[in-house]
Protein backbone atom coordinates (compact mmCIF):
# COMPACT_ATOMS: atom_id res chain seq x y z
CA UNK A 1 0.00 0.00 0.00
CA UNK A 2 1.64 3.15 -1.09
CA UNK A 3 2.02 6.58 1.01
CA UNK A 4 0.24 8.80 -1.39
CA UNK A 5 -3.51 7.36 -1.21
CA UNK A 6 -6.13 9.10 -0.62
CA UNK A 7 -7.02 8.71 3.42
CA UNK A 8 -11.00 9.64 2.75
CA UNK A 9 -13.57 7.57 2.50
CA UNK A 10 -13.40 6.32 -1.45
CA UNK A 11 -10.69 4.16 0.07
CA UNK A 12 -12.89 2.29 2.89
CA UNK A 13 -13.52 -0.55 0.86
CA UNK A 14 -10.10 -1.08 -0.49
CA UNK A 15 -8.96 -0.59 3.19
CA UNK A 16 -10.91 -3.28 4.28
CA UNK A 17 -9.95 -5.87 2.04
CA UNK A 18 -6.40 -4.41 2.74
CA UNK A 19 -6.97 -5.31 6.11
CA UNK A 20 -8.83 -8.53 5.77
CA UNK A 21 -5.25 -9.31 3.72
CA UNK A 22 -2.83 -8.16 7.17
CA UNK A 23 -4.83 -10.19 9.17
CA UNK A 24 -4.50 -13.53 6.72
CA UNK A 25 -1.13 -12.47 6.64
CA UNK A 26 -0.52 -12.48 10.41
CA UNK A 27 -2.02 -15.76 11.21
CA UNK A 28 -0.32 -17.38 7.88
CA UNK A 29 2.94 -16.75 10.00
CA UNK A 30 1.40 -17.91 12.99
CA UNK A 31 0.82 -21.03 11.17
CA UNK A 32 4.34 -21.37 9.65
CA UNK A 33 6.23 -21.05 13.80
CA UNK A 34 3.54 -23.87 14.57
CA UNK A 35 4.76 -25.63 11.44
CA UNK A 36 8.61 -25.14 11.89
CA UNK A 37 8.28 -26.19 15.66
CA UNK A 38 6.48 -29.36 15.21
CA UNK A 39 9.28 -30.64 12.90
CA UNK A 40 8.77 -28.77 9.48
CA UNK A 41 7.61 -31.57 7.97
CA UNK A 42 5.25 -31.60 4.53
CA UNK A 43 4.26 -29.05 3.04
CA UNK A 44 4.54 -25.57 4.78
CA UNK A 45 1.23 -23.54 4.88
CA UNK A 46 0.07 -21.80 2.04
CA UNK A 47 0.71 -18.27 1.68
CA UNK A 48 -2.81 -15.69 1.55
CA UNK A 49 -2.87 -14.52 -2.11
CA UNK A 50 -2.30 -10.85 -1.94
CA UNK A 51 -5.17 -8.99 -3.22
CA UNK A 52 -5.86 -6.91 -6.60
CA UNK A 53 -6.56 -3.32 -4.60
CA UNK A 54 -6.67 0.18 -6.27
CA UNK A 55 -6.08 2.82 -4.67
CA UNK A 56 -7.04 6.51 -4.88
CA UNK A 57 -3.83 8.53 -4.88
CA UNK A 58 -4.33 12.00 -2.43
CA UNK A 59 -3.99 15.27 -3.71
CA UNK A 60 -2.19 15.68 -1.49
CA UNK A 61 -3.61 14.10 1.39
CA UNK A 62 -7.22 13.40 -0.34
CA UNK A 63 -8.66 13.19 -3.85
CA UNK A 64 -10.70 15.89 -5.45
CA UNK A 65 -13.39 13.44 -5.23
CA UNK A 66 -13.32 13.19 -1.31
CA UNK A 67 -12.89 17.22 -1.18
CA UNK A 68 -15.83 17.23 -2.96
CA UNK A 69 -17.86 15.01 -0.70
CA UNK A 70 -16.57 16.73 2.19
CA UNK A 71 -18.05 20.04 0.25
CA UNK A 72 -21.34 18.98 -0.14
CA UNK A 73 -21.46 16.90 3.38
CA UNK A 74 -21.26 20.21 5.19
CA UNK A 75 -23.20 21.79 3.36
CA UNK A 76 -26.15 19.27 3.91
CA UNK A 77 -25.66 18.87 7.26
CA UNK A 78 -26.03 22.41 7.62
CA UNK A 79 -29.27 22.37 6.15
CA UNK A 80 -30.67 18.99 7.99
CA UNK A 81 -29.72 20.80 11.16
CA UNK A 82 -31.51 24.10 10.15
CA UNK A 83 -34.97 22.05 9.00
CA UNK A 84 -34.76 19.60 12.42
CA UNK A 85 -34.12 22.77 14.40
CA UNK A 86 -37.19 24.28 13.16
CA UNK A 87 -39.46 21.42 13.75
CA UNK A 88 -41.76 22.26 16.76
CA UNK A 89 -40.73 19.62 18.81
CA UNK A 90 -41.03 18.65 22.25
CA UNK A 91 -39.65 20.52 25.31
CA UNK A 92 -38.90 18.30 28.76
CA UNK A 93 -40.68 20.37 31.79
CA UNK A 94 -38.51 20.20 34.94
CA UNK A 95 -39.00 18.77 37.83
CA UNK A 96 -39.09 20.82 41.45
CA UNK A 97 -36.25 18.10 42.03
CA UNK A 98 -34.14 19.47 39.26
CA UNK A 99 -34.41 23.53 39.81
CA UNK A 100 -33.03 25.75 42.40
CA UNK A 101 -35.50 26.92 44.83
CA UNK A 102 -37.27 30.55 44.20
CA UNK A 103 -36.45 29.94 40.30
CA UNK A 104 -38.97 29.39 38.07
CA UNK A 105 -39.41 26.29 36.06
CA UNK A 106 -38.56 25.84 32.41
CA UNK A 107 -37.65 23.77 29.91
CA UNK A 108 -35.24 21.86 28.79
CA UNK A 109 -34.25 21.14 25.10
CA UNK A 110 -35.95 18.41 22.91
CA UNK A 111 -33.73 15.45 21.64
CA UNK A 112 -33.80 17.03 18.30
CA UNK A 113 -32.66 20.17 19.95
CA UNK A 114 -30.13 18.72 21.86
CA UNK A 115 -28.84 17.10 18.74
CA UNK A 116 -28.52 20.48 16.66
CA UNK A 117 -26.75 21.99 19.51
CA UNK A 118 -24.06 18.99 19.54
CA UNK A 119 -23.63 19.40 15.66
CA UNK A 120 -23.29 23.21 16.11
CA UNK A 121 -21.00 22.93 18.84
CA UNK A 122 -18.62 20.66 16.88
CA UNK A 123 -18.95 22.74 13.53
CA UNK A 124 -17.59 25.67 15.38
CA UNK A 125 -14.69 23.49 17.23
CA UNK A 126 -13.18 22.71 13.70
CA UNK A 127 -13.67 26.03 12.64
CA UNK A 128 -11.46 27.13 15.67
CA UNK A 129 -9.00 23.96 15.33
CA UNK A 130 -8.97 24.87 11.39
CA UNK A 131 -8.21 28.50 12.01
CA UNK A 132 -5.26 27.56 14.55
CA UNK A 133 -3.36 24.94 12.11
CA UNK A 134 -3.88 27.42 9.04
CA UNK A 135 -2.48 30.08 11.09
CA UNK A 136 -4.98 32.62 10.38
CA UNK A 137 -6.66 35.67 12.15
CA UNK A 138 -10.01 34.02 12.30
CA UNK A 139 -12.93 35.24 14.60
CA UNK A 140 -15.62 32.63 14.88
CA UNK A 141 -19.32 33.60 15.90
CA UNK A 142 -20.73 33.60 19.77
CA UNK A 143 -23.12 31.02 21.07
CA UNK A 144 -24.26 27.77 19.33
CA UNK A 145 -27.22 29.87 16.68
CA UNK A 146 -27.98 28.65 13.63
CA UNK A 147 -26.51 31.56 12.26
CA UNK A 148 -22.71 30.80 13.67
CA UNK A 149 -23.44 27.18 12.66
CA UNK A 150 -24.12 28.59 8.89
CA UNK A 151 -21.33 30.74 8.88
CA UNK A 152 -18.62 28.38 10.42
CA UNK A 153 -19.94 26.13 7.06
CA UNK A 154 -19.80 28.66 4.75
CA UNK A 155 -16.12 29.56 6.59
CA UNK A 156 -15.28 25.93 6.01
CA UNK A 157 -16.15 25.01 2.64
CA UNK A 158 -13.99 27.86 1.57
CA UNK A 159 -10.94 26.97 3.25
CA UNK A 160 -11.25 23.25 2.99
CA UNK A 161 -9.02 22.62 0.17
CA UNK A 162 -6.00 24.08 3.07
CA UNK A 163 -8.02 22.19 5.71
CA UNK A 164 -8.07 18.60 4.05
CA UNK A 165 -4.16 19.45 3.38
CA UNK A 166 -3.43 19.40 6.85
CA UNK A 167 -1.67 16.36 8.00
CA UNK A 168 -3.56 14.59 11.23
CA UNK A 169 -6.76 16.87 10.92
CA UNK A 170 -9.36 15.00 13.14
CA UNK A 171 -12.85 15.88 14.79
CA UNK A 172 -13.87 14.14 18.19
CA UNK A 173 -17.47 13.56 17.69
CA UNK A 174 -20.59 12.08 19.80
CA UNK A 175 -21.92 11.38 16.44
CA UNK A 176 -22.23 7.47 17.00
CA UNK A 177 -23.08 7.62 20.77
CA UNK A 178 -23.79 10.37 22.79
CA UNK A 179 -21.90 8.34 25.60
CA UNK A 180 -18.57 7.90 23.89
CA UNK A 181 -16.47 9.94 21.52
CA UNK A 182 -15.00 8.88 18.72
CA UNK A 183 -12.28 10.29 16.46
CA UNK A 184 -13.09 10.75 12.78
CA UNK A 185 -11.50 12.26 9.52
CA UNK A 186 -12.93 16.16 8.48
CA UNK A 187 -14.46 14.31 5.79
CA UNK A 188 -15.93 10.98 7.51
CA UNK A 189 -17.23 12.99 10.48
CA UNK A 190 -19.06 15.54 7.80
CA UNK A 191 -20.73 12.19 6.15
CA UNK A 192 -21.57 10.67 9.58
CA UNK A 193 -23.57 13.68 10.60
CA UNK A 194 -25.29 14.03 7.76
CA UNK A 195 -26.35 10.28 7.98
CA UNK A 196 -27.47 10.77 11.11
CA UNK A 197 -29.47 13.88 10.44
CA UNK A 198 -30.87 12.52 6.97
CA UNK A 199 -32.53 9.29 9.16
CA UNK A 200 -33.80 11.83 11.68
CA UNK A 201 -35.78 14.14 8.72
CA UNK A 202 -36.23 11.31 6.36
CA UNK A 203 -34.30 12.38 3.58
CA UNK A 204 -32.37 9.41 2.77
CA UNK A 205 -31.39 9.14 -0.88
CA UNK A 206 -33.16 5.89 -2.09
CA UNK A 207 -32.50 3.34 -5.06
CA UNK A 208 -31.44 4.91 -8.52
CA UNK A 209 -32.21 3.90 -11.76
CA UNK A 210 -29.06 5.31 -13.45
CA UNK A 211 -26.69 3.52 -15.45
CA UNK A 212 -23.10 2.86 -14.42
CA UNK A 213 -20.95 5.30 -16.78
CA UNK A 214 -18.36 2.51 -16.05
CA UNK A 215 -19.96 -0.54 -17.24
CA UNK A 216 -23.39 0.51 -18.21
CA UNK A 217 -25.48 -1.61 -15.74
CA UNK A 218 -28.11 -0.59 -13.18
CA UNK A 219 -26.27 -1.86 -10.30
CA UNK A 220 -26.02 1.42 -8.30
CA UNK A 221 -26.27 1.83 -4.46
CA UNK A 222 -26.33 4.13 -2.16
CA UNK A 223 -23.69 3.74 0.16
CA UNK A 224 -23.96 6.18 3.06
CA UNK A 225 -20.10 6.08 4.49
CA UNK A 226 -18.49 6.86 1.20
CA UNK A 227 -21.41 9.78 0.45
CA UNK A 228 -22.30 8.45 -3.21
CA UNK A 229 -23.65 5.52 -4.61
CA UNK A 230 -20.98 2.18 -5.60
CA UNK A 231 -21.73 0.10 -8.61
CA UNK A 232 -22.03 -3.25 -7.89
CA UNK A 233 -20.75 -4.44 -10.92
CA UNK A 234 -17.36 -2.69 -11.98
CA UNK A 235 -17.39 -0.38 -8.28
CA UNK A 236 -17.63 2.99 -10.06
CA UNK A 237 -18.85 5.94 -7.90
CA UNK A 238 -21.09 8.18 -8.65
CA UNK A 239 -22.56 10.95 -6.63
CA UNK A 240 -26.18 11.85 -6.11
CA UNK A 241 -26.58 14.53 -8.35
CA UNK A 242 -24.62 12.41 -11.01
CA UNK A 243 -26.92 9.58 -10.76
CA UNK A 244 -29.55 12.47 -11.08
CA UNK A 245 -28.32 13.82 -14.27
CA UNK A 246 -27.40 10.10 -15.90
CA UNK A 247 -31.36 9.94 -15.03
CA UNK A 248 -32.67 12.59 -17.10
CA UNK A 249 -30.04 11.82 -19.93
CA UNK A 250 -31.42 8.35 -20.43
CA UNK A 251 -35.07 9.83 -20.27
CA UNK A 252 -34.38 12.47 -22.37
CA UNK A 253 -32.77 10.39 -25.08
Amino acid sequence: MSDRVCVGPCNRQARAVWQVFLGEREAHADAVDRWLASGGEGEPPPEPAVPVVEWRAGEPLHCGRCRATGRRALLVVDELAASLAARPGEVKAQSRWSRVKGTRPHGSLSGEADLVHTVTGEVLRLRREVARRLELADQPPAGRSGMARSRSVSWLVDKLDAALALDGLTVVSSVEDDERTVELGPVEWALAWENKLRRLVDDAPGHTLARCPGCGERHLEWAPRAGYYVCGGCGRHVSEAEALELVTEEASA
